[in-house]
């Protein structure tokens, strides 16, 4: 008998795997049905600073939801605080994003963030790895002046905050702005099941994950294809993420 999973997505970018298990029909495979949901249906308003009110979140709490990756952090957090739910493994791809700063700012580095407002998602992966890469370059706990903004890049770019922590395809939207570079950041991600999800399911999801990892690694294309997606026209037509002329976008393995 089939089984209805039904998953909601962390962002385009990180989410290939998933996708591609559905495309390719490794899920199927498992005997299990998967809807797949992108984003949440409020969009940017639905990025609160109270993450048990997310779309995602709450949609477990009510049983309306099987599956979603989050950062590995946010999992933690969000299994102990909310319950009914468990972790049943890594996500498959590596998080990267970077923390950005407008053109004419002062900032020059890292360090200079220090008591600097940083836009971020409240507990959600830019907020764990903007504090990681602050604390590795001497900057106190203390004098981390994180923010939440449902839209980060507009804060960076109105002047609300000076910097912002943002992943794809935000870096890019912020390089096409005139934004300057000040880290990369780097996360891994989580998989939430809800309680329903016995070990047999919880199985066949990685075994269906890991066979899209290794069509994804064979066809490159593809993985370019929905990275490009979200950015403009311009970008797209160099083949790759402006940022990614310097650095890689993700990892294939969930060793990395």
């Amino acid at each position: 008998m089939t089984r209805v999973i039904r998953l909601q997505s962390d962002s385009n970018a990180h989410d290939r795997p998933w996708r591609v298990a559905v495309e390719q029909g490794y899920f199927a495979d498992e005997g299990l049905k998967v809807e797949y949901h992108e984003d949440n249906p409020k969009g940017v308003a639905g990025r609160v600073e109270d993450f048990s009110e997310r779309w995602k979140e709450s949609q477990m709490q009510q049983g309306a939801l099987e599956v979603y990756p989050v950062c590995e952090w946010g999992a933690i957090e969000r299994v102990q605080q909310l319950g009914n739910a468990k972790i049943i493994g890594l996500d498959t791809t590596v998080r990267t994003g970077a923390i950005m700063v407008r053109a004419d700012s002062p900032i020059q580095s890292v360090a200079d963030l220090r008591n600097v407002p940083i836009a971020v998602t409240w507990h959600a992966g830019t907020f764990y790895a903007a504090i990681e890469v602050l604390e590795a370059a001497g900057v106190p706990f203390n004098e981390i002046k994180l923010v939440h903004a449902n839209d980060r890049l507009e804060a960076l770019l109105s002047g609300k905050t000076e910097a912002a922590a943002l992943m794809e395809p935000l870096v890019s939207r912020a390089r096409e702005a005139g934004a300057r570079q000040i880290a990369d950041l780097r996360w891994r991600g989580g998989i939430v099941a809800s309680e329903a999800i016995d070990d047999e399911t919880a199985d066949k999801i990685m075994r269906a994950l890991n066979r899209a990892v290794a069509w994804l690694a064979e066809n490159e294309e593809r993985s370019r294809e929905q990275l490009l997606r979200d950015v403009s026209p311009e970008s797209r037509a160099t083949g790759m993420l402006p940022d990614s002329r310097k650095r890689s976008t993700g990892c294939w393995s969930a060793a990395c």
